[in-house]
């Protein structure tokens, strides 16, 4: 499809009673329909900590998950404006017609995907921004290998193997993902931890990547709100929105 611009494509969320946004260093594009036929495009930031809802019932519900490091490139925007935000895209792109447009594929959300990808690759400008293979280096080297395979590499190593200053690393990839090179670090090793059930939490931590069973907790907690052990007991603090 568009592979070099979005990651996941996800057609409907399953029907659940609450919804579980972890946090989640990607932006991503939401089209969605209402019963009473309203349409909206929306730009979802990079979520910095989790937050649960109850679910939405929505007959239409589209979600396309932009790869790192491609915000700019797509939207014009740098990501860090967008972090635990939520938007129209017209508000970040200008007016445009698109939400009507989709309206006709109400019945078709595969077809949607296509109209809604093809609209996103088409505000490309004609030169790619030269960061795209530099952010795209610098998250393969800070991203924490799942099964405890690989540690991620410390900024200052990363800056160092990159060729560039630590501070220049953290501003520009703070811009084209969002978060910090450090919180990016800590979101992909929590989010390595969400459906990985294990014998003990002790093997859960070995697995992520985590130091110890005390480190994975404490961090678990900071980013998700409430224990390993709540989280999985599905015992968690609903939003009223």
């Amino acid at each position: 499809m568009h592979d070099p611009w979005i990651e996941t494509v996800i057609l409907k969320p399953a029907i659940m009673p609450v919804t579980v946004l972890p946090p989640d260093p990607a932006t991503t594009v939401v089209w969605r329909m209402t019963g009473a036929g309203e349409s909206d495009v929306l730009i979802a930031g990079p979520r910095t900590k989790a937050s649960y809802h109850v679910t939405k019932e929505l007959p239409v519900c589209v979600r396309l998950r932009i790869r790192l490091g491609r915000v700019m490139a797509l939207l014009g925007t740098a990501a860090d404006e967008l972090v635990d935000r939520t938007v129209p895209l017209d508000d970040v792109i200008g007016p445009s017609d698109l939400a009507e447009r989709l309206v006709a594929y109400r019945d078709r959300p595969a077809e949607a995907v296509e109209v809604l990808g093809g609209f996103l690759v088409g505000q490309l400008p004609h030169r790619l921004p030269g960061r795209v293979e530099f952010v795209s280096n610098a998250i393969a080297e800070l991203t924490p290998g799942a099964g405890g395979m690989r540690a991620p590499r410390r900024v200052d190593e990363t800056a160092a193997a990159l060729g560039v200053s630590d501070r220049y690393l953290r501003r520009v990839f703070r811009q084209a993902v969002g978060v910090s090179p450090k919180h990016f670090a800590r979101i992909t090793r929590v989010r390595n931890v969400i459906g990985q059930p294990r014998e003990s939490w002790a093997d859960t931590a070995a697995y992520a990547g985590y130091t110890d069973q005390s480190h994975l907790i404490a961090d678990f907690r900071s980013l998700m709100g409430v224990t390993p052990k709540a989280f999985a007991s599905g015992d968690v603090p609903l939003s009223a929105c």
